[in-house]
C-alpha cells in the first residue's frame, strides 16, 4: 500500500458559514434556557409557595378580604410547621386590633403581644387542639399600602404540652 505524503486540500468552512453556525447554537442554547426558565417560575415557584395551603388549621381566624401569598410547610421529626402569608390593602392597627380580639375569641388564645417599631407580633396557642402554638407578625410593606401578615403555626404529634419539641412560643398565658 503506497501513501502520499501531498496534503489534501483541507475541507474548511467559510467564515461567513462559521458565524451562521454559532449563531444558530446560541439562539438554540438561550431558547431551552428560557424555555427551563419558564417551567421553574410558572410551575415549580406556585408550587412551593403554595404547599403548606392544606397545612394551616382550619379553625384559625384568616383577616377578611385577604389574600394568601404564599404557604409553606415543613416537617422535622414528629413536629409540622406551617408559616404563611397574607396581604391586605387594611391598616396594621385594624389587622391587629382583629388579631387581639379573634384569637382570644375562639379556638386560640393569645400568651402574648409586642408592639415592635415597624411590627406587632401577638403569640399564642390552641385551647381546643393539644400540641399547637405559633405567632403572627403584622406589618406595612414598604413603599406600599398593603399590610403583611405573617403566621407562623407549631403542631407536634407527641405528647401532652406545647408542641413538644418544636416552640415558637413566648410569652405565658393568661
Amino acid at each position: 500500500m503506497y501513501m502520499s505524503a501531498t496534503p489534501r486540500p483541507s475541507r474548511l468552512s467559510k467564515p461567513g458559514e462559521v458565524v451562521v453556525i454559532l449563531v444558530a447554537s446560541a439562539a438554540v442554547w438561550v431558547a431551552l434556557i428560557a424555555i427551563v426558565a419558564t417551567l421553574f417560575f410558572a410551575l415549580f415557584i406556585p408550587t412551593v409557595e403554595l404547599s403548606g395551603r392544606n397545612e394551616i388549621p382550619g379553625d384559625f381566624p384568616v383577616y377578611p378580604g385577604a389574600h394568601l401569598e404564599s404557604a409553606i410547610a415543613t416537617v422535622s421529626a414528629a413536629c409540622t410547621t406551617v408559616t404563611a402569608t397574607w396581604s391586605t390593602p387594611d391598616t396594621p392597627a385594624a389587622v391587629t386590633d382583629f388579631y387581639r380580639q379573634q384569637l382570644g375569641a375562639s379556638d386560640w388564645t393569645v400568651t402574648d403581644w409586642r408592639s415592635l417599631s415597624a411590627s406587632t407580633v401577638i403569640y399564642f396557642q390552641s385551647t381546643s387542639v393539644p400540641n399547637r402554638e405559633g405567632y403572627l407578625s403584622v406589618s406595612s410593606q414598604p413603599f406600599s399600602r398593603r399590610t403583611n401578615i405573617t403566621m407562623t403555626v407549631a403542631k407536634s404529634a407527641t405528647g401532652p404540652g406545647p408542641a413538644s419539641g418544636c416552640h415558637v412560643l413566648v410569652g405565658a398565658a393568661g
